[in-house]
């Protein structure tokens, strides 16, 4: 009898592993690795646990609509500010106010503090108000600063260059600029005018406007154009053969999110290196807006629809990963205060306590050796000490999705242990290891560490 053991050693540094969208049950990747989860937290390289639910931030007000622009820093006395269609919010780590209830405004997109002055976008004007907020003037741009009205229906991106530099807005295929003193209507022009601007950051002493250029034919032309700020034209302009969805910015480097044309619904992370892009990432999804993206515990976290994907290290010596942490509204996301914040229609919420939604999935694991059968003896899980509440659910599959064995792990039936003993006895070809959180608990979790199955060939 050949025995044989399988090791899934450290999981929370697995993510998802290459091509994950393409089989549930893939055999190509790391052992730690997985091909499909959902709301799965590796923020913590020890083990992998339920991803963080959404509480709501609400409070006694319920926002209108949904909030789009955040400032993703505090803008001041712990708070910052947010922006729906029709109304401006102060925003805490514990609720919402609305501030802006008597002064209406419409088509709402960013908000911005430029100095100590807040300042936002909506619609064809830009508003400007004291911090904290008081003393609106929502027409401000044409009425005081002389600036022409915007373009309406386009994305209008407020970004300012340090504190009090040039404050840029996207208006079409032109960017349009505040100094402190001068509003200037066409600061850049792109000298394309199918092209529309939908991001822009401030990395390396320049600007970066990227921009998309739809043709007959469906196929998208996506361009990044790096401008210094002073300059009648841009630096240069960097191709992309595709669709881009957002630019960020993190500790220097400029990236991008972007689709390939002919990509089958695939999206790319990648970053801007010259005058290309060297990809980092693939993963299956959507493209982020500019205001679904920021960062957290040192990750950079965006929206692909309604999930919330990660990618990123914790620590110069772990490797990256990338896993879908959880999920999100379909509004802005942010992160001011340490947690992230996330807006839906009439809601916006804060990453808080666990999620039931939760599920992680190994890799297939073939045990057929030298044209034989296995016997699946043990399998064997060490995990954090489990605490009231605590519970996963763990099934055994093929490839032809047949369950083949199921057992429960809970505090309620074992206690406050840190490692349990799992006897299939049963024989397979190939297996997977689903952990599911369905029936677990929103405060406590079974913080799963390592995975170790026994098994021998059978003859």
């Amino acid at each position: 009898m050949t025995k044989w053991t399988l090791q899934i050693n450290n999981p929370a540094l697995g993510g998802y592993c290459p091509s994950y969208w393409k089989n549930a049950y893939s055999g190509y990747g790391n052992s730690n690795q997985s091909p499909a989860m959902v709301s799965i937290d590796m923020t913590d390289p020890n083990c992998i646990k339920q991803g963080p639910d959404l509480v709501d931030l609400d409070g006694d007000t319920n926002p209108t609509g949904t909030i789009k622009g955040i400032i993703p820093f505090v803008a001041s006395a712990n708070k910052t500010y947010g922006i729906s269609a029709t109304k401006i919010y102060d925003i805490t780590a514990t609720a919402i106010v609305e501030k802006d209830p008597d002064s209406p405004i419409t088509g709402g997109e960013d908000i911005t503090l430029y100095g100590n002055k807040l300042i936002w976008s909506h619609d064809t004007d830009i508003g400007i108000a004291d911090n904290p907020y008081a003393n609106a003037n929502e027409n401000w741009w044409t009425t005081v600063a002389s600036g022409a009205a915007l373009t309406s229906g386009k994305v209008h991106q407020l970004l300012v260059a340090g504190t009090t530099g040039l404050m840029t807005i996207l208006n079409g295929s032109v960017v349009a600029s505040w100094d402190g003193t001068t509003a200037t209507d066409i600061a850049f022009d792109t000298q394309d005018t199918d092209i529309e601007l939908i991001s822009q950051i401030y990395c390396q002493n320049r600007f970066y406007f990227a921009g998309n250029k739809p043709n007959t034919t469906g196929r998208n032309d996506g361009s990044v154009f790096v401008w210094d700020g002073n300059s009648s034209a841009w630096d240069y302009q960097v191709k992309v053969q595709g669709k881009i969805g957002a630019l960020f910015a993190q500790n220097g480097i400029p990236y991008i999110f972007y689709q390939k044309n002919l990509s089958d619904g695939v999206c790319t992370l990648g970053y801007i290196d010259g005058a290309g892009i060297t990809d980092i990432t693939n993963y299956y999804g959507s493209l982020p807006s500019w205001y679904q993206v920021a960062e957290y515990k040192n990750l950079i976290i965006w929206a692909s629809g309604t999930a919330l994907m990660a990618w990123g290290a914790d620590d110069m010596g772990i490797n990256t990963r990338l896993f879908k942490l959880g999920t999100c509204g379909a509004g802005g996301l942010s992160n001011p205060f340490g947690t992230p914040i996330t807006a839906a229609d009439g809601h916006l919420y804060k990453l808080s306590g666990y999620a039931t939604t939760s599920s992680w999935y190994s890799m297939l694991f073939d045990l057929t050796g030298n044209y034989r059968k296995s016997h699946i003896d043990k399998i064997k899980l060490n995990f954090d000490v489990l605490e009231t509440g605590a519970r996963v659910d763990l099934t055994l599959k093929n490839n032809k999705g047949t369950s083949l064995s199921t057992k429960t792990i809970s505090y309620t039936t074992d206690g406050a242990i840190t490692t349990f003993d799992w006897y299939p006895k049963i024989d397979a070809e190939n297996m997977q290891i689903q952990l599911n959180y369905a029936n677990g608990s929103t405060s406590k979790t079974v913080a799963v560490r390592n995975i170790k199955v026994e098994g021998h060939y059978l003859t």
